[in-house]
């Protein structure tokens, strides 16, 4: 349990520094890079469990792997940003 509330704060993380990344462009790409890889292996793990969710993870995984290397929509930002929040706050909460 406690383990889904840590993953449910790096959700809510992640998506933060993915949205100031993609607004302001304060954190450097290789960080940005990291974090959708990382959000990427999350996604694989927790596929073995067919859940919709793992896919959208990676999903989103792979949009931020694409912002570190070109500029994207605004719109995209704040659709995978609020995504992975809602994702967060929702582990939080179980």
């Amino acid at each position: 349990m406690v383990v889904v509330k840590l993953l449910g704060i790096l959700d809510i993380s992640i998506a933060m520094c993915f949205w100031i990344f993609g607004i302001f462009g304060w954190i450097p790409e290789n960080f940005i890079l990291l974090i959708g890889l990382f959000l990427l292996g999350k996604g694989v793990v927790f596929l073995t469990g067919l859940s919709v969710a793992s896919v959208l993870d990676i999903l989103a995984a792979i949009v931020i792997v694409i912002a570190s290397g070109y500029d994207l929509p605004n719109v995209i930002i704040i659709i995978v940003s609020l995504f992975l929040v809602q994702k967060g706050i929702m582990s939080l909460l179980n």
